[in-house]
């Protein structure tokens, strides 16, 4: 008895709106399904023969997605949708124009897909493919008794993605699969992006209102991660710097939302934008220190780090930025040995010891405090502690330990909630807490009106408020950037260091196109869009 085959076409707006989600996960559910256990494969099925019964919509979608796997594959139907007929006369299938007969299952088919309109003909091709060991999906409101479903996917170039909930949610995984196309189309213009400002355009008071902390840090983090095209990224936030450091779509919509969302379009061009190996060289030569305002400091590298664990913890990155970053450190250490000699005593601590000698006079038995017990901190005490200085470090939250004739001599004590008291008598003060403003003009007014005092506010944001010495014409209050004027001597020596420096990156310009290589694929740079298995 003859069997009539439906080809799938859609009647009326209701069955072409079910057709179009059926077997992306499976047809749409009048209510959420509860979801099937899968395991996820990518059928090898290059020359291998595929049988698709039905010539409606569906069938034909999935005939084109065997088709581009470079299956062999063959359709039987009586009639052909417009689709099917496509393909037929395209030559990319083998059509048998008849309804569907036992005998199509002879051949030992590797996949059959039956796509009919008649669910109970449906069934049978399922259960004869069961019973002859054939692998057999049914995209209709049977697929469950099938063996496969076929997940919402996409391909991009060498790449295919899909995404399944097992059944439970079709439309669900459309969506993120075409939030993933999106994503994915970006990246095939993706390369290396920093976008920040630093001491070197933007002088202290304008650049600390764009330091990242607290509930600030947190809100900008959540908004970049909402860019399309910005695929990972770190944020670097020093004494001298706020950098977004990723991997994103070079795209001028996408720098600037980023920059809008770091507040940067408010410097009106006084932040930059590195792309490419312009921006793999910049991360270089920022973690060798040689971008820093203490030009060969260390500490650079280890917020680096920082940033990039933290970036890590919060899933703002994965391999690629992290691969970068490696590289990154592994050229700033030998830019630093290629720069040893030329910056040597580079530190923050040493420009700041070496400023307060100057506006002092000499360091030797002078009266200073210290207030912060951290990296920056610790590195002052001990370096005016060798300079003859009589040091108090206060701490806020934890106490320093101090080695050899250091911890002998430096006075260690918490800085309490009235910091003024240990002010008098100095006649030095250096502030290198994270904590913002720690000395107000109420600090200041329980001191001698005619005594002298430099501070020195190594702090960002700053330590120091500005009307802190206020009608104090003894009271000398410097920042980094005054710190960094006076070591205008070493401007050629850094101009050295900065030239051997961009040498060894120059170097290791194929790092950069090893990357660059892992992100782009140009093996198909026309490629046409693949067939969608998904209906």
């Amino acid at each position: 008895m003859a069997h009539t085959v439906k080809t799938g076409q859609p009647r009326g707006r209701a069955a072409e709106r079910a057709r179009d989600l059926a077997d992306a996960d499976g047809p749409a559910p009048a209510a959420r399904r509860r979801p099937h256990r899968t395991l996820p494969v990518a059928l090898l099925l290059e020359g291998r023969p595929c049988l698709v019964v039905g010539g409606g919509l569906v069938a034909a979608r999935k005939a084109g997605a065997l088709c581009e796997a470079g299956a062999r594959v063959t359709l039987v139907a009586p009639e052909l949708g417009p689709d099917a007929t496509a393909l037929r006369d395209a030559g990319a299938v083998t059509v048998r124009m008849r309804a569907y007969r036992p005998s199509d299952l002879a051949g030992r088919p590797f996949l059959v897909v039956t796509a009919t309109d008649d669910a109970a003909l449906n069934r049978r091709i399922l259960d004869a493919c069961h019973r002859r060991g054939l692998l057999c999906a049914c995209p209709d409101r049977g697929w469950e008794h099938g063996d496969l479903i076929s997940p919402a996917s996409f391909r991009h170039e060498e790449l295919t993605i899909s995404v399944s909930t097992g059944g439970a949610s079709c439309r669900r995984s459309r969506l993120i699969k075409e939030s993933l196309q999106r994503h994915t189309a970006a990246l095939g213009g993706a390369d290396l992006l920093v976008v920040g400002v630093d001491h070197r355009r933007t002088r202290l008071a304008l650049r600390e209102e764009f330091h990242l902390a607290g509930e600030r840090r947190a809100a900008v983090a959540d908004m970049l991660r909402q860019l399309l095209g910005l695929h990972e990224f770190l944020l670097l936030d020093t004494c001298n710097r706020v950098e977004l450091v990723g991997l994103a779509a070079e795209t001028p919509a996408l720098v600037g939302a980023a920059s809008r969302i770091l507040g940067f379009e408010r410097l009106r061009g006084r932040f930059y934008v590195h792309q490419g190996f312009d921006a793999f060289r910049h991360v270089a030569l920022t973690v060798a220190g040689l971008h820093s305002q203490s030009p060969g400091e260390t500490h650079i590298r280890a917020q680096v780090k920082e940033a990039l664990a933290e970036s890590r913890r919060a899933g703002w990155s994965a391999g690629v930025l992290h691969d970068w970053i490696g590289r990154a450190l592994r050229i700033a250490t030998a830019v630093r040995r290629a720069t040893a000699d030329l910056l040597e005593g580079g530190e923050i601590e040493d420009l700041c010891v070496a400023g307060l000698e100057a506006e002092l006079g000499g360091l030797a038995d002078r009266r200073v405090l210290v207030i912060g017990g951290g990296t920056v901190g610790r590195g002052v005490v001990e370096r005016l502690h060798a300079r003859g200085a009589s040091v108090t470090c206060a701490y806020r939250t934890r106490a320093p330990v101090f080695s050899g004739a250091a911890a002998r001599a430096v006075a260690v004590q918490p800085l309490g909630p009235q910091p003024h008291a240990l002010l008098r008598g100095r006649d030095a003060v250096v502030c290198a807490s994270g904590g913002g403003v720690l000395l107000g003009a109420e600090a200041a007014r329980n001191l001698d009106p005619g005594g002298r005092m430099v501070v020195a506010d190594l702090g960002v944001p700053r330590n120091v408020a500005p009307d802190f010495a206020a009608g104090r014409p003894g009271i000398r209050v410097v920042d980094l950037d005054d710190l960094k004027r006076r070591d205008r001597r070493r401007a050629a020596v850094v101009r050295r260091a900065l030239a051997a420096g961009e040498r060894v990156v120059q170097d290791h310009a194929a790092d950069y196109e090893r990357l660059r290589h892992g992100l782009v694929s140009s093996r198909h740079p026309t490629a046409p869009p693949a067939a969608d298995w998904s209906s």
